[in-house]
């Protein structure tokens, strides 16, 4: 690589960032504003509607594997060109729905989209990117998640210039013009290029394996079989399962939770953009810290500041205590991303992470399946109550999480690698 030339590696992260920019904008948060107006016009039940949430978190668990399969396989181009094609015809799509049963269609079609061409696909391929820089670069695509939020306003506001149908109509087009470029921009591992991870050289790369004794700079080769008899990676799986569940549910009801509780829909919207904007700051911080720390810990403490939004969520009763909620839970969110993302490529290697991420989504789907109809059934059943007592059980369940990360241990390397296999809480590259 020329000395003076940017590392390809950042303008895939760059790239990668846009991709989440703006599926997490237009979708994953800038969803909830349609529900709404979708919920309203045709009279469905909350719990009903949500049910289309469980056929996304469905088809995520059905198709994660398969995913991780193609990027590892054949790469992250053609699987973000696709998915963000297909996301974009879902979208037109539900722009025309007259009965429950094309909602659900339309959103299928949307899941599927997503799940090629969003989060596993850019993930996978900034991982097989980086080592040493492995946190920092993760977290330029975690902002654009989090950055995301600027474009909940954006879609309130098309809906209400337009209709509900015309904003979604004018989304799918949008998506094709966006999305496609950025799914160009994709790249495979970079050796396929002639270069390595991080963009050193060849001389760089020896001398620092010769002098480096830390286990989070080493290029692990684990194969999936081998991963998945760790203990470690279910400890990641477990984690993640009941970590995400309060954050997947909650994103797609919360303009309804806000005026359930009496706040104005301005307060909804508001509340709703500062959720994930909370967690831009935290984003570069975590991903600053990853590459210093013990990525373990870090989301340990991310869990820790979510639990505490799940307490403020609770005891929510005016829009001073939804800022609080809204600035614990979202900056809690956001400082465990990057290290999280990281740590998995850390543990098992790049050559196998969008099959283990895969995998993940699978057991990450089940949660995500029942609890947003379990929250649309306690609506539909007891009211805001019902709202406040679903959420804050959700939230608790990252105790359960925190738990997994502070036992979590590193994996010795594999016996075919290291002699003896076993699992260490050290950083030792052997067994000891």
């Amino acid at each position: 690589m020329h000395p003076n030339r940017v590392f390809y590696g950042w303008w895939l992260a760059i790239a990668s960032f846009g991709v989440l920019f703006y599926t997490a904008g237009v979708f994953f948060y800038g969803f909830a504003p349609f529900f709404a107006e979708i919920i309203d016009e045709f009279g469905w039940p909350t719990a009903v509607a949500s049910i289309a949430f469980a056929f996304q978190r469905t088809e995520q668990g059905i198709f994660g594997p398969f995913v991780g399969y193609v990027v590892d396989r054949f790469g992250p181009r053609k699987s973000v060109m696709s998915g963000m094609f297909i996301l974009g015809c879902g979208f037109i799509g539900l722009s025309y729905i007259q009965e429950l049963w094309q909602f659900f269609a339309a959103f299928a079609v949307m899941a599927l989209g997503l799940a090629f061409g969003s989060f596993l696909t850019v993930n996978t391929a900034v991982n097989s990117w980086f080592i040493r820089r492995r946190g920092t670069a993760m977290a330029i695509v975690s902002y654009g998640a989090g950055a995301s939020a600027l474009l909940v306003p954006v879609v309130v506001a098309l809906i209400a210039v337009f209709t509900w149908r015309e904003a979604l109509l004018y989304l799918g087009f949008t998506t094709f013009i966006v999305g496609l470029p950025l799914g160009f921009l994709m790249r495979d591992a970079p050796e396929k290029y002639g270069l390595r991870p991080d963009g050193v050289s060849e001389e760089q790369a020896a001398r620092s394996a010769e002098m480096d004794t830390d286990d989070r700079y080493a290029d692990t080769t684990f194969t999936v079989k081998e991963a998945i008899k760790t203990t470690t990676y279910w400890k990641y799986v477990v984690a993640n399962v009941f970590g995400f569940i309060f954050f997947g549910s909650f994103i797609i009801h919360q303009i309804i939770v806000w005026k359930s509780f009496g706040l104005s829909p301005w307060w909804a919207a508001a509340l709703a953009t500062l959720l994930p904007l909370s967690s831009f700051p935290a984003r570069i911080l975590g991903g600053v810290l990853a590459d210093i720390y013990d990525k373990r810990k870090i989301v340990a403490v991310s869990f820790a500041l979510q639990i505490i939004g799940a307490v403020l969520f609770f005891i929510a009763r005016d829009p001073i205590t939804g800022v609080l909620f809204a600035v614990f839970f979202g900056f809690g969110f956001g400082l465990g991303n990057p290290p999280r993302s990281a740590l998995l490529g850390e543990l098992f290697g790049r050559q196998v992470y969008g099959r283990l991420l895969g995998l993940q989504f699978t057991f990450t789907s089940i949660g995500g399946v029942f609890a947003p109809i379990l929250a649309g059934y306690m609506y539909d059943t007891y009211g805001a109550d019902g709202y406040r007592w679903a959420f804050f059980g959700l939230g608790l369940m990252a105790i359960i999480s925190l738990y997994m990360y502070l036992t979590m241990k590193r994996p010795q390397l594999p016996a075919r690698l290291a002699g003896t296999y076993v699992e260490s809480g050290t950083a030792g590259r052997s067994s000891s």
